[in-house]
Order: C-alpha cells, then structure tokens, then sequence
C-alpha cells in the first residue's frame, strides 16, 4: 500500500506491521531508541506520505518534513530548535514545520498516525 491509488486505503494505527526505520546513531541523544514505521500512502513524487511511526524511549534529533501528527500511544517532549518545549499524549495532534530541527524525548513507546509533506521528495530516499 505504497503508491497513489483512487481506491480507500485502510490500516490499523494500534497495530500496523511496522518495519524498522532506524535513527541515524549521530542523532542519538541518550538511551536506544528503536524506530520503526509503516507507509500507508505516498504520491508518486515522494513528496506526501503517511503512515504510523513506533518508537521506544530515548531522545534523538529529527529534522523534519512538513508534518502533522497524531499520537495514539505513549509520551515524548518535542523541544524545536530554539523553541519551548512540547509535551504530547494520546489523543493529541501536533504540527511541525519542514524544516524544523526537533529534540525527541520519547519517555514512554509512541506509536503515531501522521501524514507528511517533503518538498524535496527525498526523505522516503524516492
């Protein structure tokens, strides 16, 4: 379920087979975060996707797409470059621009719906 479709494309965010999505080990703060993510939906340019992201606690840096997300399980502080921070929990939506250079501090597993816009297109490595 990768490519534009006319069709409805249907996942379940709870539990989605998710396949690793590792963190870059220079952007590894503290602890061992595992990633891991599934993509429900991308346009053929790689420019929009979504899908469900799962991680386990550690604090990392991500910079970021355009992106909303929508936390389903768990609770992380995303501190922007700069910014305040931004504690979220299930239930929450948030945006982050593209761009923005986000310090993640997952303390309890998130899993996460979120939908993306990458002007670049390069991020899915498309």
């Amino acid at each position: 379920m990768t490519q534009a479709s006319s069709t409805i494309q249907k996942l379940s965010v709870v539990d989605a087979p998710v396949e690793p999505a590792p963190i870059p080990a220079d952007d590894v703060i503290s602890g061992e975060p595992e990633s891991s993510m599934a993509i429900l939906w991308r346009s053929a340019d790689d420019k929009l996707y979504n899908g469900v992201w799962h991680c386990t606690p550690g604090a990392f840096y991500l910079t970021h797409p355009d992106e909303t997300i929508c936390l389903v399980e768990g609770r992380a502080t995303l501190t922007p470059e700069g910014g305040e921070p931004v504690t979220v929990v299930p239930g929450e939506a948030v945006f982050v621009a593209e761009g923005t250079v986000v310090k993640w501090e997952v303390h309890e597993t998130v899993r996460k719906a979120f939908h993306s816009h990458d002007s670049s297109g390069k991020l899915l490595g498309g």
